[in-house]
Formats: C-alpha cells, sequence, structure tokens
C-alpha cells in the first residue's frame, strides 16, 4: 500500500481556551511528537498489519530525523519519503479534551515528493491512500492508481476532494468537513454522505464523534455503527487512526460494519492519549 502526503512535527498544548491578549495562560501540559494526517495513517495502518510506503517529505534538520525514525520504528517503508534542506514542517495544536484549534506551519516540500513517484511504485501496490490538497502531484498518482486498477481512498480533511474522490473506492471525512460542503444539508450529515456516494460512484464514510460513524454507498440506505463512551483526552489523530483501521478491514473483505467498528476502537485507542501515537 502507498499513503502519500505531509509529515510534520507536532507541539501538543493541553489548554481550555486560547490565551487573552498579552495573557500569559498557563497550559495543563504539553508534548512533542511526530504527526500529519498521512504520516499517522501510515503509521495506524502500518499497526493494523498492513504493509505500508509513505511518499511525503521532511526537512534536512533534528525533528526530520526524529519523524523518519519514529516511521521506521513503526514499521512503514520510508523509501519514497524525500529529505530536503529546508526545515520540517510543524503544527501547533491548542486541545482541550473533546475540541482542539491547530495552526500549521509549511516546511518541506511535500508536492515534490509526491511528484516522484514512478509509475513503477504505483503499479507495486495494492492500494493508494491520499491526503491532501487535489494538487496536480496527487491528481496523477490517483490517476495512476486508476489507471493499473488499484484501488483508492480519499481523506478529504475539511476539503472539497471530489476531483479526486470521484470513483474512489473510499471517500472519508468528519461530520464537520461533511456539513461544509457544496450542497450540504447542515441538519442531516448522512443526507449529505448519501448525495455524494451516488454523485462520486463511491463510498463516503463519516465521523461523527461521540455518537459512531455512517458509511452511505451508492443504491443503499446509511449504515450507523455506535461507539463507546470516553473522556477524550486528546482529539489528535483520532481521525487518522479510524481511517487506518476502516481501510485495512476494508482490504481485508470484512463487512461494512466490522469496518466501522475497527476504525472507531481504533480511533478511541488514540483518543483517549495525548497525541497521536500508543
Amino acid at each position: 500500500m502507498l499513503v502519500a502526503g505531509g509529515t510534520n512535527f507536532d507541539i501538543i498544548v493541553q489548554a481550555d481556551r486560547l490565551p487573552a491578549e498579552h495573557e500569559k495562560l498557563r497550559g495543563g501540559s504539553f508534548s512533542a511528537m511526530p504527526g500529519g494526517s498521512a504520516a499517522n495513517t501510515a503509521l495506524g495502518l502500518a499497526r493494523q498489519g498492513c504493509a505500508v510506503r509513505l511518499a511525503s517529505a521532511v526537512g534536512n534538520d533534528a525533528l526530520g530525523r526524529v519523524c523518519l525514525d519514529d516511521l521506521r520504528a513503526g514499521g512503514v517503508d520510508t523509501s519514497l519519503v524525500q529529505v530536503d534542506t529546508t526545515r520540517t514542517s510543524m503544527a501547533l495544536v491548542f486541545s482541550a479534551g473533546a475540541g482542539k484549534r491547530m495552526m500549521t506551519f509549511a516546511g518541506a516540500d511535500r508536492e515534490a515528493a509526491i511528484g516522484a513517484v514512478s509509475e513503477d511504485e504505483v503499479r507495486a501496490v495494492d492500494h493508494l491512500h491520499v491526503v491532501g490538497e487535489p494538487a496536480p502531484p496527487l491528481r496523477r498518482l490517483v490517476n495512476l492508481a486508476r489507471q493499473y486498477g488499484r484501488s483508492v481512498s480519499v481523506e478529504w480533511n475539511g476539503r472539497d476532494m471530489s476531483t479526486l474522490g470521484q470513483g474512489a473506492s473510499l471517500n472519508l471525512m468528519n461530520a464537520d468537513e461533511a456539513r461544509s460542503l457544496p450542497g450540504a444539508s447542515p441538519d442531516d450529515t448522512a443526507a449529505t454522505a448519501q448525495r455524494y456516494a451516488e454523485a462520486l460512484k463511491g463510498e463516503v464514510i463519516v465521523t461523527l464523534g461521540s455518537r459512531g460513524a455512517l458509511w452511505a454507498s451508492p443504491g443503499r440506505p446509511p449504515l450507523y455503527v455506535p461507539t463507546r463512551s470516553v473522556e477524550p483526552v486528546d482529539r489528535t489523530g483520532g481521525g487518522d487512526a479510524f481511517n487506518a483501521g476502516v481501510i485495512a478491514g476494508w482490504l481485508s473483505g470484512a463487512s461494512t460494519e466490522h469496518c466501522l467498528r475497527r476504525g472507531l476502537d481504533a480511533a478511541l485507542h488514540v483518543i483517549t492519549r495525548i497525541g497521536a501515537q500508543p
């Protein structure tokens, strides 16, 4: 399997609110660790027993080396991760249990790394998962995967990814993202998911926070699966872990319900601790 997208270093601050002007707000705790949606998903897929390569980029700095070491230790093939002369991308996360706010800082050129993936490297995998802007390098990878009959999953991540999601096997998003889509039904996530499943001719999977998740398929009513009630510590990486569980289950031929439960269990494992790492 090939995952394409971003790798960054996360600084996660536990805080109930953002500081006011000139205020020195004391946080509850903080952690610093590798992150990035694509990197997190690749690690999650490796933990689910999948063989994974990551196409991404880090800077030629200490943080980049930490990210690479973490990925390799987790069983991810990093031979397609480029190391360039800029800094490693970073994310600053303000986490308050069930909520979070994030600032990101651009660094190494992931688009160049994704663009450098060859046709042979796409042909060598059975599945492609993409995260990020629907820019030419990602579109090229998705088109190559379809050309060679490989399945594709797309993380929407707050963007309208219809150009990549059209015909994709799996389209993954959360309820907030679904509500922001063009033509969305603000109070009916299931109706939005079903509408997009029909239009995209593919599966649309939406996480619903404490209410679980739903799966919409063309021509069938959406399936809901609830989740266990927990007190979240930090939501960072929960969606990435969910995606990894769903993709791994789907690739194994498991039922839709099993895939959702596998994803929800993986997400619970992550959100009950600080950071995306187990």
